[in-house]
């Protein structure tokens, strides 16, 4: 009798472990997830109209995913939480490197600017 009740205990604590881990790898999704998000958040979007970029501005409207990504970061990172003007003159520099990365694809259409080069054949 005794060996019964040890075999359902153990068959329970099994189901609850196989839950635990599978509730603990949805929550690690989740938590995991927005931080490698892709695109800019409604608070990016507030910050930008602080430091005068129209959101709706011809260069944000352009940036490609890689580049809006890569702004998100420079508007949330953490070595410029306590300096504003390094921060806003990050986000400056790379909107700036963006315009430029736009003029340069308007000059060469049906190019994007970190496409390789393409060779002329010989």
């Amino acid at each position: 009798m005794s060996a019964i009740v040890f075999q359902v205990a153990g068959q329970k604590r099994g189901i609850m472990l196989n839950y635990l881990i599978r509730a603990g790898a949805i929550a690690s999704f989740f938590i995991i997830t927005p931080a490698f998000a892709v695109g800019l958040t409604e608070a990016d979007f507030v910050y930008l109209t602080t430091q005068n970029v129209q959101s709706d501005g011809e260069v944000i409207r352009g940036l490609s995913p890689k580049e809006q990504s890569r702004l998100h970061v420079l508007i949330n990172d953490l070595m410029t939480a306590n300096d504003p003007i390094a921060r806003a003159k990050d986000v400056s520099n790379a909107l700036a490197e963006f315009k430029t990365h736009q003029q340069w694809e308007v000059e060469h259409p049906g190019q994007l600017w970190d496409e390789p080069k393409r060779q002329a054949p010989n």
